[in-house]
């Protein structure tokens, strides 16, 4: 077998290799693909079920209010909570649509963008229902004591009371959001921080992020060669 030969065959062979590890290459994007949709395919149904709840909740609101038209203590505080849930809905409803928007046959650079944009909307989401939280408290409690029981709150605790916790809600909100924009730079170099925000954006984005950060590892050797 002359030179020529020799060179032929192992350039064939060569080729083999090269098309097998293509093969394999694309067998193992396919899959953690497939891992990435998954995750974000149960995020997406918590986040339409979070939704369903919360329109069941504005549904309700809407019928005590019209139920109670007459007696302004309580539609005011009545209409505040419909209106936090309006906007929390918005605002799950505008992360379904991201996840939606997703191509995943785009490149991964850009697939890890819109998922890392998407942990920054639930984070965001989050952030803020917790910040308001102190300031719902008195109406959630005026309502669903009115609602559920028939007492007036006014009556019972008296509106001094009230007036206070409202006031301490309010004092609570500039010092939540001092602490996240304190803290805010600190979450990558915070193992425990950047757990915390994990487990807030969820764990289902969280393995999604992990499907595609562990696939752009294996892709960058690749490209190198």
């Amino acid at each position: 077998m002359e030179l020529e030969e020799l060179k032929a065959i192992w350039e064939g062979q060569n080729d083999k290799l090269d098309a097998i590890i293509r093969l394999n290459s694309q067998a193992l994007q396919k899959a953690k693909l497939v891992k990435a949709d998954t995750a974000l395919g149960r995020l997406y149904r918590s986040i339409l079920l979070e939704v369903i709840l919360n329109i069941g909740g504005i549904v309700l609101l809407g019928w005590f209010i019209s139920s109670n038209l007459a007696q302004v203590r309580f539609v005011i505080p009545a209409i505040v909570l419909d209106a936090c849930l309006i906007a929390v809905n918005a605002a799950l409803i505008g992360q379904m649509t991201a996840i939606k928007d997703i191509d995943y046959g785009a490149p991964i650079v850009t697939i890890q963008h819109k998922v890392e944009l998407l942990r920054i909307q639930r984070i965001e989401t989050m952030k803020w229902t917790l910040v308001f939280c102190p300031l719902v408290w008195v109406p959630l409690l005026i309502v669903s004591f009115q609602g559920l029981f028939g007492v007036d709150v006014y009556a019972v605790f008296g509106v001094p009371y009230l007036l206070a916790n409202f006031a301490f809600g309010l004092a609570v909100i500039p010092i939540a959001v001092w602490i996240s924009k304190r803290f805010a730079g600190r979450v990558s170099r915070s193992p425990f921080l950047e757990r915390a925000m994990r487990v807030i954006a969820g764990s289902e984005l969280g393995a999604a992020m992990d499907s595609l950060a562990e696939l752009t590892r294996f892709e960058a050797p690749a490209s190198e060669n």
